[in-house]
């Protein structure tokens, strides 16, 4: 995402748009750039939603991509983040997200290796789905714990907060993969006593990211003392 402010500026003129997302008065042609983040004005609320007014821009909020999920009249002209949801020049739409900007400015400060906590919202036979901070990662039922595992109820129960470290990520797609089988100090750790795991989370992960430092470390040390062998080689020759 980037900068909207001149691409929306100079593209669609003054518009009105209704409780739908429908414009009706005005025209204009947005910019190239949909995937940007823009700081809008909320205006008013109606039964859908609420109208945001960007630099003489109107959109509409849809309810289910508000700030928290809902809308109430304290919202009234706060500026908030929003990304596109839907821009059609042909029937004058304009549709915008805050849950999306939120989403995307979250995902931006995750890092894969990084102590996250959440709550477990879902459970599904080959994992768990876990909320953080809005945004939903998957626990792989594989990255639970090194001991096996064939039920992840007898381990995870719905609403349960939990730590977990961040394996991978896609920004683009707005996905990752969580892990707390990294936080075991001992295999099936999270078998037996996960509110401990839990408690001495920070303690595992400094563990984790030395231990991974010292493998670096050692990686780069035999590579160099490689490379200085074969120039010695070379000389010798």
């Amino acid at each position: 995402g980037g900068d909207c402010s001149l691409a929306v500026a100079s593209g669609w003129s003054y518009c009105q748009i209704d409780a739908n997302g429908c414009v009706t008065e005005g025209v204009g042609i947005y910019g190239d750039n949909e995937d940007c983040t823009i700081s809008a004005e909320i205006m008013s609320i109606n039964r859908g939603g609420a109208l945001v007014n960007f630099e003489g821009l109107r959109g509409f909020l849809p309810g289910s991509h508000a700030p928290q999920g809902r809308l109430t009249e304290d919202h009234v002209g706060k500026v908030v983040p929003l990304k596109f949801l839907e821009v059609d020049q042909a029937k004058n739409r304009l549709v915008v997200s805050n849950r999306r900007a939120m989403v995307e400015a979250k995902l931006t400060n995750l890092e894969p290796g990084q102590l996250v906590q959440g709550v477990v919202r879902s459970i599904k036979p080959y994992g768990a789905f876990v909320d953080i901070g809005g945004i939903t990662g998957l626990l792989h039922i594989s990255q639970i714990s090194h001991d096996h595992i064939t039920d992840v109820t007898k381990v995870l129960s719905e609403g349960q907060e939990i730590s977990a470290m961040i394996l991978t990520q896609d920004k683009e797609k707005g996905r990752f993969s969580l892990s707390t089988k990294t936080l075991e100090a001992e295999p099936g750790d999270m078998l037996r006593d996960p509110e401990n795991v839990k408690a001495n989370a920070e303690a595992t992960v400094a563990r984790y990211h030395e231990r991974l430092q010292a493998e670096q470390q050692a990686r780069d040390q035999a590579a160099s003392e490689l490379v200085a062998g074969l120039d010695l080689n070379a000389i010798e020759a």
